[in-house]
């Protein structure tokens, strides 16, 4: 393909591919954080939420450079929309986790369902395929196994998040039942984030066959 030729000649376009990577890895610390703030007591949540906000910042900084190289690079991979599509949902994706992260201190949410935890593990493996399929955009050949997985994840999530907000009927106090669900929602947005992702990468896998 002549993307493959143009990439091959042009080695420092990788640049592209590895912010993305990048935006990947600030998703898994912000899972990493969310989940530590999941079992941490009140005194340390304050801290753990910094860490998140931190991450959604270098998050930020990074889909910023993949726009500068963008507009100033003249050879990539794929193009330039695509590129930047993916880079926008990911950093929505820590956008999204931040804000569960903030929701838990502010709404004093306490001992949230096992599945919050769920929804954290299979966000954290959307992420880990969206870095792997992000570091074989230069061989689309290897990529359906990537997408059909990344799909599968992205409807039990949503199956957990039916499962999760079905249980919250259980719970006595209306209040605790709609910031529960608040911090719900605020995961199964990260999880569509996610999804979009890998809709995307099923959308170049048909553009470009």
């Amino acid at each position: 393909m002549v993307n493959n030729v143009k990439f091959s000649l042009f080695p420092a376009e990788n640049r592209g591919l590895e912010l993305l990577r990048d935006l990947s890895s600030e998703v898994l610390d912000g899972v990493q954080v969310l989940s530590q703030m999941l079992g941490a007591p009140e005194e340390e949540q304050e801290g753990l939420a910094t860490a998140l906000n931190a991450t959604e910042a270098r998050a930020t900084n990074r889909h910023y450079a993949v726009l500068t190289h963008l507009r100033t690079s003249y050879v990539n991979t794929l193009p330039r929309e695509d590129l930047y599509t993916f880079s926008r949902l990911l950093h929505e994706a820590v956008e999204q986790l931040s804000g569960a992260g903030d929701l838990i201190v502010h709404t004093g949410t306490a001992r949230l369902s096992r599945r919050a935890t769920e929804q954290l593990e299979m966000i954290g493996r959307q992420a880990e395929l969206a870095a792997a399929a992000i570091g074989q955009l230069n061989n689309l050949d290897d990529l359906e196994d990537t997408w059909l997985e990344m799909v599968r994840l992205s409807k039990r999530a949503s199956h957990t998040h039916r499962v999760w907000v079905a249980e919250l009927s259980d719970l006595q106090k209306a209040s605790t039942i709609i910031k529960h669900r608040y911090v719900a929602d605020q995961l199964l947005a990260a999880v569509r984030s996610l999804r979009a992702v890998g809709d995307h990468l099923g959308r170049i896998l048909v553009k470009e066959s």
